[in-house]
C-alpha cells in the first residue's frame, strides 16, 4: 500500500474517532440511574439508542402489575410512585426528553387464549398511555418498540428458576419439549401431577406474569440550558455503563430480579350465599305483599369458569277469611359459565338451570291453583364487587325456559251441588265418579325468572 493510502486511512480512522469520542463525552454514552436500573440517561450529543436484548430487558426492566382479566391501571401500584415522585422530576430537572421505550405487555398462562392475546396488547398500551400522559408527549410520537407476548412461559422458566422450585425441572422439560407451542405446553402444564402443580403456579407464580415492562433510555433536550453539562454532576448519581456502538449490546453485571416468590397462598372464596331480592320484597298483583325466604348457595373451584349452585325458595302465606292462599316451596340447581377465567367469577356468566316446585295460590273463592311442576332453560347475569375485598357483591339476571305443571283448580264449597258449606274441594271424600274432573296441565316457555341479587362469601379456602 502505498503512503498515500496509508495516509488516507488514517485521516478516516482518526475522523471517526473523533466522532464517537464527540457522542461520548468523559468516554461514556449511557448511564444507568441507581434506583432506577430500567432507565438510560445521556447527554445530547448521543443520537443512536442502547441495543437491550431479551436477557437484558429480563435483568432490568421495571413494569406495572394488572389485575386477572383486566387492563385498567391501578393507582396504587408501587411501578406509578416510583415513577411519578422519584424519577420524573429528576428527568425534569434535568431537561431530559425521552428518546426510546423498550416494551413489553403479558398475560399470565390461565384463561382462554384469544382473550390473553387481547390482555397482553391492551396492557402493552395502557402502558404507552401512561407514559405519554406523563411527559405531555402524544402517545403516537413516542419511539418505542413495543411487543405483546400472549403467554410468557419463558419467563414462567426463569422465575421457577431464579427461585430454585422444585418443580423447575418438570416445567422446563414440557417447555422444551414444545417447541414453542404455547397451548400444548399448557395442557401439559396443567395435567402434570393431576393439577397439584398448576393450581401452585396459579397463586405464587401467575400474579407476577401480569404486567407491562419497560426499559427507557432518556436524553438531554438539544436545546437545553443544560447542554454540556456533565450528567456525572447531577442530583442523582449514576452508574456508567460501557461505550456502546450500534452493534453491541450492554455490558453490566446482571440485578437482581425484583420478582420473589408468594410466601404465602391468598384466600380464596369457597363457598357464598345469596339472596334474590324480589322474591324477599315480593308483591303479587291480586294478592298483596308476599315475601319469602330464599336462600341459594353457589361452589366456587379454585380455578376455572364454571360454578355450582343450589336454591331454595319458600312463602307460606294464608288469609282464610278473604280465601287467599301463597304457598310455595321451589327447588333450584344451576350450572354457570362465567367469561373470566382464573377463579375470579365476575362479570357477565351464562347459566343452565333445572328446577322443581310445589304450589298453592289462590286470589279468591274461585279463583287459584294448586300443583305440582317443573322446567329448564338458559339463566344469564352479570356480577359486580360493591367493595374493595369482593367478598360482597351485587348480581342481576334474567332466566329464559320452559315449565310444564299439572294442576287443579281452587273450589271453594261442594264440587258437585256447588254449594258454599266451608269447605274446599280436596276436603270431601266419594267416588271419584262424583266429583268434576280437575286434572289440568299447563306447559309454558319464555321469561322464567328474573333477579337482583345480594351475595356474601361464607366459606374460604386457602
Amino acid at each position: 500500500m502505498s503512503w498515500q493510502r496509508w495516509f488516507l486511512f488514517f485521516c478516516v480512522s482518526l475522523a471517526a474517532c473523533v466522532h464517537v469520542r464527540a457522542q461520548v463525552p468523559d468516554g461514556v454514552r449511557y448511564l444507568q440511574l441507581p434506583g432506577f436500573p430500567f432507565v438510560f440517561v445521556s447527554d445530547e450529543t448521543v443520537t443512536t439508542p442502547p441495543v437491550v436484548s431479551d436477557s437484558l430487558f429480563d435483568a432490568i426492566a421495571r413494569g406495572i402489575r394488572f389485575k386477572v382479566n383486566r387492563t385498567e391501571l391501578l393507582a396504587e401500584d408501587p411501578f406509578i410512585a416510583l415513577y411519578n415522585e422519584g424519577l420524573l422530576p429528576w428527568l425534569k430537572s434535568q431537561d431530559m426528553e425521552l428518546r426510546q421505550m423498550y416494551i413489553k405487555g403479558a398475560a399470565s398462562l390461565e384463561g382462554p387464549y384469544q382473550n390473553n392475546v387481547r390482555l397482553s396488547r391492551a396492557r402493552t398500551r395502557r402502558l404507552i398511555e401512561f407514559l405519554s400522559e406523563s411527559l405531555d408527549q402524544p402517545a403516537e410520537s413516542l419511539p418505542y418498540q413495543a411487543q405483546s407476548i400472549t403467554e410468557d412461559y419463558g419467563r414462567l422458566v426463569r422465575m421457577l428458576h431464579d427461585a430454585d422450585d422444585p418443580d423447575y425441572g418438570k416445567i422446563n422439560e414440557i417447555w422444551q419439549r414444545s417447541g414453542g407451542d404455547e397451548q400444548w405446553c399448557k395442557k401439559q402444564m396443567m395435567a402434570l401431577e393431576g393439577g397439584r402443580v398448576w393450581k401452585r403456579l396459579l397463586v405464587e407464580y401467575f400474579p407476577s406474569l401480569r404486567e407491562a415492562r419497560v426499559v427507557l433510555w432518556f436524553a438531554r433536550k438539544k436545546d437545553s440550558q443544560r447542554r454540556n453539562q456533565s450528567l456525572r454532576a447531577s442530583a442523582i448519581p449514576s452508574r456508567p455503563i460501557p461505550v456502546l456502538f450500534p452493534s453491541e449490546t450492554p455490558v453490566f453485571e446482571p440485578l437482581a430480579p425484583v420478582w420473589k416468590p408468594v410466601a404465602t397462598k391468598e384466600r380464596r372464596h369457597l363457598l357464598a350465599a345469596r339472596t334474590n331480592l324480589f322474591h324477599d320484597f315480593l308483591y303479587v298483583p291480586k294478592f298483596g305483599f308476599a315475601p319469602g325466604a330464599n336462600i341459594q348457595l353457589e361452589y366456587y373451584p379454585l380455578d376455572g369458569h364454571y360454578t355450582a349452585n343450589a336454591g331454595f325458595t319458600f312463602t307460606n302465606h294464608r288469609h282464610w277469611d278473604a280465601y287467599k292462599f301463597f304457598q310455595v316451596r321451589d327447588v333450584q340447581l344451576e350450572l354457570r359459565r362465567y367469561f373470566r377465567g382464573g377463579g375470579v367469577f365476575m362479570g357477565p356468566y351464562l347459566g343452565l338451570y333445572g328446577h322443581g316446585t310445589v304450589y298453592g295460590i289462590g286470589f279468591g273463592k274461585k279463583d287459584g291453583w294448586e300443583g305440582e311442576g317443573g322446567g329448564a332453560g338458559l339463566s344469564a347475569g352479570w356480577v359486580w364487587p360493591l367493595n374493595r375485598k369482593g367478598n360482597l357483591r351485587l348480581e342481576v339476571s334474567a332466566s329464559l325456559g320452559f315449565f310444564y305443571t299439572r294442576f287443579d283448580p281452587y273450589v271453594y264449597g261442594n264440587p258437585i251441588t256447588g254449594v258454599e258449606d266451608g269447605r274446599y274441594y280436596y276436603e270431601y271424600y266419594g267416588n271419584t265418579s262424583d266429583f268434576r274432573k280437575r286434572n289440568h296441565q299447563l306447559f309454558w316457555f319464555g321469561p322464567t325468572n328474573a333477579g337482583l341479587h345480594i351475595t356474601y362469601d361464607i366459606l374460604y379456602r386457602r
